[in-house]
């Protein structure tokens, strides 16, 4: 048979179309590698364990983890989400008892809620919010007191945060409130920084030129935000965690970095509390050439009452010899934090977060390996000593996944 050379040339036309189109939602893959980042942890099929959800940047989707309360897990399967996906929170933002998941996608400009079945399994885009600026980053928090998880978000293009209102409809109000004048804000934390009662912010933010610096925005309690006095950071900070470092009763946090492409090396340094949103320099300490993609954590891992910090050293410069630590620092009570164990994980650790998951009244650690494609499980004994119980890999071929 005759094939017309017309219909050939459309048919080559719309192959070449679908093939660099690009895709709406999740079937789309940034990359070629899974690229695991940022963790998130919560009873999601409500058998009193602790599950994981993690954002493969990749593979533009999240992985769920089902936790068995004794340090093991299950990839149960994945979330398809828009491109290049980034920040994850958990909460039950429409109130019927089953835990969400929100995650906001950098090259979809845009935040994604999907709602939960209470058995693991999450929408695929039950709800879809306009975002801006390559949003990063999101926690869900009640801004409002009234009960109900919100959602902020950075756009750090733009220079702002977005404050989406729960409606208390199972949904956000829209238009979200923009906080700006934020340039380059990178990472997010919060907490009642000024004692007031109310939930504040606090971020991380890189200028175009010069240092870093941290800004607290105070909350009035109705959704709004006011910003304090800006401190002066490194360069490049990366990620922010907020506590009480010197058990005053008044929050304190915990900067961190430095992000690809530093001339400085990686860094922390704490900062005191006054109780009115106020902060004053503690520490600083350089932890030479490096590189911090994710966040840090805070916990007290030797149970001594003062907080501790977590440190996934995310890279080293050196493409032939990855990073594969997490750097553990001890509080001493007074604001400062001192080296303490160095953590051996899979290779280029991004974040780490540290809840209890096998439930013996010890923290736990669970961190995201970029380059490996896992996630490692470490169980903590309660003197700042942790041992691996398991490394998850993320992503599983198509039909290999539990149902």
């Amino acid at each position: 048979m005759k094939i017309n050379s017309k219909l050939l040339s459309v048919l080559a036309c719309l192959v070449l179309s679908l093939t660099f189109l690009r895709p709406a939602f999740g079937n789309h893959r940034t990359g070629t590698f899974a690229l695991p980042e940022l963790l998130a942890a919560g009873d999601f099929n409500r058998d009193g364990n602790l599950d994981l959800a993690v954002n493969l940047t990749g593979f533009d989707n999240i992985t769920i983890l089902i936790g068995d309360g004794s340090g093991g897990f299950a990839l149960k399967g994945h979330i398809a989400s828009d491109t290049l996906t980034k920040g994850i929170g958990v909460a039950d933002v429409d109130g019927d008892g089953r835990l969400d998941l929100v995650g906001c996608t950098a090259w979809g400009y845009d935040v994604l809620v999907h709602l939960g079945d209470g058995l693991g399994g999450f929408g695929h885009r039950d709800q879809v919010y306009n975002g801006d600026g390559e949003p990063t980053r999101l926690i869900l928090r009640d801004f409002n007191n009234d009960a109900k998880p919100d959602i902020a978000v950075n756009a750090p293009d733009e220079g702002l945060i977005l404050i989406y209102l729960n409606n208390g409809k199972g949904g956000f109000a829209l238009p979200a409130g923009e906080l700006e004048g934020l340039s380059r804000c990178v990472s997010l934390a919060s907490g009642d920084f000024n004692n007031d009662g109310n939930m504040d912010l606090v971020t991380a933010l890189i200028p175009p030129i010069g240092n870093g610096s941290v800004v607290a925005l105070l909350g009035d309690g109705a959704g709004g935000f006011a910003h304090s006095e800006p401190v002066q950071v490194n360069p490049f900070p990366t990620s922010i965690a907020a506590g009480d470092l010197n058990n005053d009763g008044k929050l304190d946090f915990v900067v961190a970095g430095a992000q690809p492409g530093n001339a400085t090396g990686n860094f922390f340094m704490s900062f005191l509390g006054d109780g009115t949103g106020n902060f004053t320099q503690q520490q600083t300490t350089p932890l030479g050439k490096g590189l911090l993609k994710g966040e840090i954590s805070l916990g007290d891992f030797n149970e001594d009452g003062t907080l501790d910090m977590a440190y996934p050293f995310t890279g080293n410069r050196d493409p032939d010899n990855q990073s594969h630590i997490v750097l553990i620092y001890f509080g001493d009570g007074a604001g400062n934090l001192t080296a303490g164990p160095v953590i051996d994980v899979g290779n280029e650790p991004h974040s780490v977060i540290t809840p209890d998951f096998n439930k013996d009244g010890h923290l736990d650690m669970a961190v995201s390996n970029r380059t490996d494609g896992t996630v490692s499980i470490l169980l903590g004994d309660g003197t700042g000593n942790f041992v691996t119980s398991s490394t998850i890999p993320v992503f599983c071929a198509e039909g290999d996944c539990e149902e």
